[in-house]
């Protein structure tokens, strides 16, 4: 960037130097000039040649005076003579006129980068009406032994190294290289980092410079001091101190990073609680005492506690309390308690990890600890508000508290142009400066300069342009005022009267749109060109566990510009998958998610599953009907897509053979009827069912039959036959008298 504005003001010193000269040669002609120093060329080609003078007296009209008119010499001509209108567009450059169109006006010509002007720079309006010399053209750069579809070598950088392939010979047209300061050291953020290889062998950018980088000053503390070591170098220490009375709330060190940011927090001096203690004549007592695997609910920085202050104790995560778990500071200076101790717990559950918390943009995290109940902590970067809660604890469910706080940039309310005056420099972010000035005939009342304060408000007073004259009917010369607010530009300009030339000019890492670099108040008061448009490029985002498609994370791509985004196997993306640029600025940011389950979880025989879904998560739950028993994992879990876990399955349970009854039978109860069950079956399922039966003179003692439940028999107990209670009786059968057509017996 400093070459090349250091470049751009060179080429407007040449340019106002041939003004100048110009200007000095016609205030001097009507004196100096004479056939001798301006001749006349005989034969000259493509022109027509006005009356031939000596001095002023030779012109019959009072309208024309005798000048020099380039290769026709001294000749008569009317300085008011307007020439034929140019050609103001040139492909890949630009052509600047001034003044006007007028006789003895000056043509600039130039090319933009990596294009070179084949032709002449500069053309001049003629006595005839006619510009001098034809129309130059920008062709681009080439560079002899090169092919004319690849570049060499890239540009050498020092203390730089970019991504490119060191073992080529060549890089093809297009082809672009990303450019980064070595380690120690660093770019400002405004540099141009990439290099483009645009044919014909020429390289386009980087425009960058490496330095040593450093971390800035450190203010110092209240109540103390800060000593860094070596001075804002990478990897130095800034350490804190306080006076006497004063103790460190905080890390007493912190360290530069390689990004040139101070890694933890600022720290603060408190005055010692001692001497307030000495004061009111008040007893503390210092550091509470400490238990293995135990927390108390006191701040951590704090140091010292009065008398009566009472702390409570608790086993930290997977860990059971016993005892006594309070403790209190006495009157003597001695703590009381606690008596307590913290073991492992065998029916509690394993840490819980929590997933990485996320980062933010333009900011950055602490803590590296996800476990619970750990915390991290959330911080922007300088000209940033931090949105939303910066603290995030890992809770026992294992989610994050809360979510992910955002940095937005700070801004400002918009400023315009003053009244009759104009503005430089645009935006209303954190630390934009805009300059304020006002036209000939004006003077500006108020600030010449604001800056974006941390506060969002801007420095200084509104600025204002008022007549410069006493005289409140006096009016300055008409002008075409501003012409127009250029948003990720500026205005390169100062006069806004007729004639005037103003310049266009977009900020890095914009994409300019428009039909001129520059526009020109006209006679009527209006101006040749509108404004163009300055459309922000963006800069390619990363995405966490994911990559982007067909492009390449940190490169700057176009306004209206398309990427999109695939997520590694396993997560989903949790919006669309294309993202757009808009002026600088992306469309929503996808994250990558865990992918739900695409069917529902398997199914089993003689057996049902119960769930709610299937996303990243979700379980199912598996039951065997009665008579079955499940075999294997309880649950299955939904996991990046896939049902985890061993399927389970369900096996047949059957009751055992409850044996011989003795003295009895068994039967066994089935669809068409009872049928003796014998001692050698063991196929018994859920259902089945069994009688009992003793024989002749025996009686049951217990149930009559069982029923096979899940496995077993119901009830448990199976019966006996034991004799029965009534007296056997013997077989004294004697037949009663015969009578006719009798058949009965007797005892």
């Amino acid at each position: 960037m400093l070459a090349l504005l250091t470049r751009r003001r060179i080429m407007t010193s040449k340019f106002t130097l041939v003004l100048l000269l110009y200007i000095t040669l016609r205030n001097i002609q009507h004196t100096l000039a004479s056939e001798d120093s301006c001749p006349r060329e005989e034969n000259v080609i493509n022109r027509t040649c006005l009356k031939r003078c000596e001095t002023h007296e030779d012109c019959v009209s009072r309208k024309k005076k005798c000048l020099c008119d380039g290769k026709c010499g001294m000749s008569c001509v009317n300085k008011n003579i307007r020439c034929k209108a140019i050609n103001t567009k040139i492909s890949n450059g630009k052509v600047v006129i001034f003044p006007f169109n007028q006789f003895g006006a000056v043509a600039k010509y130039s090319c933009v980068d990596s294009y070179k002007l084949v032709g002449l720079f500069m053309r001049v309006c003629q006595g005839d009406l006619s510009w001098s010399g034809e129309e130059p053209e920008c062709v681009l750069n080439t560079v002899d032994g090169t092919e004319k579809n690849q570049c060499g070598d890239p540009p050498t950088v020092h203390h730089a190294e970019h991504d490119g392939d060191k073992s080529l010979k060549g890089y093809p047209n297009g082809h672009m290289l990303d450019y980064r300061c070595k380690k120690g050291f660093s770019a400002r953020r405004d540099s141009v980092f990439r290099a483009w290889c645009v044919g014909g062998g020429v390289w386009v950018g980087p425009n960058m410079t490496c330095s040593h980088a450093g971390c800035p000053l450190l203010p110092q503390i209240e109540n103390g001091r800060v000593e860094i070591l070596p001075p804002s170098m990478i990897a130095s220490k800034a350490q804190y101190s306080c006076f006497q009375g004063f103790h460190l709330a905080g890390r007493a060190t912190r360290t530069c990073r390689p990004d040139g940011t101070w890694d933890g927090m600022e720290p603060s001096c408190e005055r010692d609680r001692c001497e307030i203690d000495a004061k009111f004549n008040m007893v503390v007592c210092n550091q509470p005492p400490s238990i293995e695997n135990a927390l108390h609910n006191a701040p951590r920085e704090q140091a010292r506690f009065p008398a009566g202050t009472e702390l409570m104790y608790t086993c930290r995560s997977t860990y059971t309390a016993s005892g006594y778990q309070r403790a209190m500071c006495k009157g003597d200076g001695t703590w009381s308690g606690p008596k307590m101790a913290c073991t492992k717990s065998d029916d509690t559950k394993p840490e819980t990890d929590c997933k990485y918390p996320g980062e933010v943009s333009n900011g950055r995290r602490e803590g590296q600890d996800f476990r619970y109940p750990a915390k991290v902590t959330y911080f922007c970067n300088e000209g940033f508000q931090l949105i939303g809660n910066p603290v995030r604890e890992c809770q026992i469910n294992g989610q994050w508290s809360g979510s992910l706080p955002l940095c937005n940039p700070i801004r400002c309310e918009k400023l315009g142009p003053p009244l009759n005056g104009f503005i430089t420099g645009s935006g209303e972010t954190y630390n934009t400066v805009l300059r304020f000035s006002c036209p000939e005939g004006y003077k500006l009342v108020g600030s010449a300069e604001r800056r974006c304060m941390s506060d969002g408000e801007w420095s200084g007073q509104l600025s204002r342009c008022q007549v410069s004259t006493n005289d409140p009917q006096a009016r300055p010369e008409k002008n075409c005022g501003l012409p127009g607010p250029l948003w990720n530009g500026y205005l390169d300009g100062h006069r806004t009267t007729v004639g005037a030339v103003f310049f266009f000019r977009c900020n890095v890492r914009t994409t300019f749109d428009g039909p001129s670099f520059s526009t020109q108040c006209q006679d009527n008061g209006a101006w040749s060109h509108p404004p163009p448009k300055c459309w922000g490029q963006c800069q390619v985002p990363s995405i966490l566990n994911g990559t982007v498609m067909h492009s390449r994370e940190g490169m700057w791509v176009d306004h209206e510009t398309f990427i999109n985004f695939r997520c590694r196997e396993g997560l989903v993306l949790n919006d669309t998958s294309d993202i757009k640029c808009i002026n600088g600025s992306w469309t929503l940011i996808p994250r990558c998610i865990p992918a739900p389950c695409s069917a529902q979880p398997p199914n089993i025989e003689n057996g049902r599953r119960v769930y709610i879904g299937w996303k990243h998560g979700d379980r199912a739950k598996y039951m065997c009907f009665q008579g079955f028993r499940l075999r294997g994992d309880l649950h299955m879990t939904c996991r990046f897509g896939r049902w985890v876990g061993s399927r389970p399955y369900c096996d047949e349970i059957f009751c055992p053979n409850p044996g011989k009854l003795e003295n009895g039978k068994i039967h066994k109860k089935g669809q068409i009827g009872k049928f003796e069950f014998k001692a050698y079956i063991v196929t018994i399922r859920h259902g089945d069912r069994l009688l009992y039966e003793c024989d002749r003179g025996y009686e049951l003692d217990g149930a009559s039959g069982a029923t096979c439940v899940d496995g077993n028999w119901s009830p448990i107990d199976k019966p006996e036959c034991k004799p029965g209670q009534h007296p056997i009786l013997h077989k004294l059968w004697k037949p009663i008298e015969e009578q006719a057509h009798s058949n009965q017996y007797y005892l």
